[in-house]
């Protein structure tokens, strides 16, 4: 068996873990429905059906809770649910929704099983189920790794077909003739006789009926969105500038808040910060997680001010000049600690007579994210309650974070998310929520927009990490006879 083909000791570690914990999730468990977290905030005559449709009287809205980060996230959703609904694409509203458990990512277990995508075999298979049941137990609710799609693409179909099918088992309860013999169209239902009504008339009645599950989904030549050209549902507002994104978010009565944080991920060992004291428009300095924060009635005041403090940062835990991380991956090609060998051909050594052997390294350098918008947040604290308006790609991981930094519970953490300007995975972390959570805390009662400038963003960013690949060649006849490839990582 080759090398390339063996399952390493890594995989089999995590299989196995897997494997142990998916024990514990039960069967009945990780098939249960989810609970649908629209319910609670319906208003009179509105109905909802499943976790991504509320139908009321005066308008339809599709929940599309993969955040959009530019990738038409928010589009592809709403499209899926208007295919089975029968809706035309301008027949409703969109919202992200609340974080929630409901809205766990099913295509993450591709991503997080320690094998290749194109691995099927009988371990892959049973890790990635395992997997799935322990991502649904625990509520991931993530966009990354391009798995909005794999993830939405039989699940909010389903929700449409299901709130098609109740909207007409509401119609035939008032018109007294049976399901099958009704239609829909362009939002509405359509009785034997040609009558048209609308989704939204039949919202009352549908409110107090329990939702048709049993559905089947329309084949692809009954399709009238999918697969056919159209524009986003964004593209006029980000023509217009009209689009609102996470740094466009007011609140009246806001202040804007800057920080000043360490470059080096080790702690404040001193500071001044009496020049940033002085400057008009400052009306705080404050000590947060990892360094400073200036807030003040702008932020570009607040943005000086925060540069204008005088830190002493501690050393940095990891080498200070780029030649020691190189250094660091040169030392990491040992059998213990490489990451990965992803193709072992043939036995270099043992190349024939007459083979040239060639060797090359390969370095991939640090990458910043880098996004159009810089990161922000606006929070607000306010009678124990902490209110967070931001762009992020894990709603529910975000409220533990900001619990943490503010000191209350998760449950009390209402996140509103909002469109963003770019991510390349920027906006998975949590600098800005941690930050900004903590700012509030501090003032609580006013509202505080917390924006990065570039140089923070810059310097404060999880960069795409370095790595390194040695590659190990025979050439005879002017072809590669035998490859030995070998990538180190931090």
């Amino acid at each position: 068996m080759s090398r390339a083909g063996r399952i390493t000791r890594r995989a089999l570690m995590v299989g196995a873990a897997a494997l142990a914990g998916g024990v514990a999730f039960g069967t009945w468990a990780v098939r249960r429905p989810d609970a649908n977290p629209l319910k609670d905030g319906l208003a009179e005559g509105e109905a909802t059906f499943n976790p991504w449709v509320i139908v009321g009287p005066e308008r339809i809205t599709l929940i599309t809770p993969h955040a959009d980060l530019g990738q038409g996230a928010t589009s592809m959703q709403a499209l899926l649910i208007a295919e089975e609904m029968d809706l035309g694409m301008d027949g409703f509203e969109t919202a992200f929704g609340p974080p929630s458990p409901a809205y766990w990512n099913r295509a993450l277990s591709d991503e997080s099983a320690p094998f290749r995508s194109t691995d099927r075999s009988l371990m892959a298979e049973t890790v990635r189920d395992v997997m799935s049941g322990a991502i649904k137990m625990l509520g991931v609710q993530v966009t990354g790794g391009s798995s909005s799609v794999p993830d939405s693409w039989e699940k909010l179909r389903v929700a449409g077909a299901v709130a098609r099918e109740t909207l007409k088992e509401a119609a035939a309860k008032e018109a007294g003739v049976a399901r099958a013999d009704l239609s829909t169209e362009a939002g509405a239902v359509i009785l034997p006789g040609g009558e048209r009504r609308p989704y939204t008339a039949l919202a009352a009645r549908a409110a107090v009926m329990e939702p048709v599950t049993d559905v089947a989904l329309k084949a692809p030549s009954e399709w009238r969105l999918i697969g056919t050209p159209m524009q986003r549902l964004d593209i006029v507002a980000k023509s217009t500038g009209t689009q609102e994104y996470g740094i466009d978010v007011t609140l009246p009565g806001m202040v804007h808040a800057a920080v000043r944080l360490s470059p080096t991920r080790a702690g404040l060992a001193s500071y001044d910060a009496s020049a940033a004291e002085a400057m008009p428009g400052v009306t705080h300095v404050l000590e947060i997680g990892g360094g400073l924060a200036v807030v003040a009635n702008n932020s570009w005041t607040a943005m000086k001010a925060a540069h204008a403090v005088t830190c002493e940062w501690e050393a940095a835990p990891y080498p200070a000049e780029q030649e020691g991380h190189w250094a660091a991956l040169s030392e990491a090609f040992t059998e213990d600690l490489l990451d990965k060998e992803w193709r072992h051909d043939g036995d270099v050594e043992a190349a024939p007579d007459g083979a040239e052997t060639i060797e090359a390294e390969y370095r991939a350098p640090y990458v910043a994210h880098q996004p159009l918008e810089p990161l922000n947040a606006t929070a607000l604290m306010e009678d124990g309650t902490l209110k967070i308006w931001a762009a992020h790609q894990m709603p529910r991981f975000l409220q533990d974070v900001a619990a943490e930094a503010a000191d209350v519970s998760a449950e009390d953490v209402i996140f509103h998310n909002v469109a963003a300007g770019g991510s390349f995975g920027h906006r998975l972390e949590f600098e800005n929520i941690r930050a900004v959570a903590e700012i509030a805390a501090q003032v609580p009662g006013t509202p505080v927009k917390l924006t990065f400038s570039r140089e923070e963003d810059f310097a404060l960013d999880f960069p795409r990490q370095i790595a390194m690949a040695r590659a190990r060649g025979a050439i005879r006849d002017g072809r590669i006879d035998v490859l030995d490839v070998q990538i180190a990582a931090p």
